[in-house]
């Protein structure tokens, strides 16, 4: 079974550490990494991806640092970008024959995979369509397929269902889930939904800083007795909010309910037992939003 392994990996831009001595172990399987803009995902992908140079630390594939492997490292790697990055005047089919070309495949193996991934991500019956015409679940799709030509070990996913509707992101993450069976999937999002369904384990990064990692289970465990409601009446729940600004307002009835996560939690807060990974991430960094 294959390992990449990050080893206090860390990325420098003059006194600010925009890495801090990340250490984490990804197997086959979906890892799903969460963050706020701001707290580093893109860097880490960037040093996985070989596309930045690290300030310290290494990243071990199979037990030997990628920079050694090279080439043979960024044949294996897949990466889907976030910005739908496409060229609108080829079709899908010329797309990834134009990908494979640039990874080097040879010409039968680039048609057969062609064939092979449109019809995985259900495009077969667009394939001739242009892609200026797609919608932005069909190109998240077609940027997919494109990754995944030469058979890659290991994919990296950069928000892929960003922009997309509700059905979209659900047809995507399927996709992506059959896809972990085999692979090495990281996938970054600052979007709780999308990992939380299919990730094996998940990555907490906050300012730089790996805060947990670990089974979805094992971070709810973790977050018991430390989330919890409180309901009251406007002017209470304003009080409260002014000290739990990250909180979670709802309305139910004739009531307001601030779902806050803190340890301890303030008098009046009653703990709840059901905890979501949204709540995981507000406790263990502070909330959403880095400043």
């Amino acid at each position: 079974m294959h390992k990449l392994e990050l080893i206090n990996l860390t990325k420098q831009y003059g006194a600010h550490k925009a890495l801090d001595a990340v250490t984490v172990t990804l197997s086959p399987g979906v890892t799903g990494l969460l963050g706020a803009n701001g707290a580093g995902k893109s860097t880490l992908m960037k040093l996985m991806t070989d596309n930045l140079r690290r300030t310290a630390g290494e990243i071990r594939y199979d037990g030997t640092d990628i920079l050694k492997l090279g080439a043979k490292w960024r044949g294996c790697v897949g990466y889907t970008p976030q910005l739908q990055s496409v060229y609108d005047d080829f079709s899908a089919k010329e797309f990834l024959y134009y990908m494979s070309a640039l990874k080097g495949m040879k010409r039968r193996d680039a048609k057969a995979q062609t064939e092979e991934l449109l019809a995985l991500v259900n495009l077969t019956a667009d394939a001739h369509r242009r892609l200026g015409t797609f919608s932005g679940g069909m190109r998240q799709r077609a940027l997919l397929a494109a990754s995944l030509l030469g058979r890659p070990e290991v994919l990296i996913l950069d928000e892929p269902t960003a922009g997309l509707d509700p059905d979209e992101r659900i047809r995507l993450r399927n996709y992506i889930a059959e896809l972990a069976q085999e692979r090495i999937v990281l996938l970054a999002t600052h979007v709780v939904s999308d990992i939380e369904s299919i990730a094996g384990q998940v990555m907490l990064l906050h300012r730089g800083k790996c805060q947990a990692c670990d089974t979805p289970e094992a971070l709810r465990r973790q977050a018991a007795g430390r989330i919890g409601e409180y309901r009251g009446s406007y002017e209470e729940i304003k009080a409260l909010q002014a000290e739990h600004p990250r909180g979670e307002l709802t309305v139910r009835g004739d009531s307001f309910v601030l779902r806050i996560a803190a340890d301890p939690l303030p008098e009046g807060c009653t703990p709840v037992t059901e905890i979501g990974l949204e709540d995981v991430f507000r406790l263990m960094t502070g909330g959403m939003q880095d400043v």
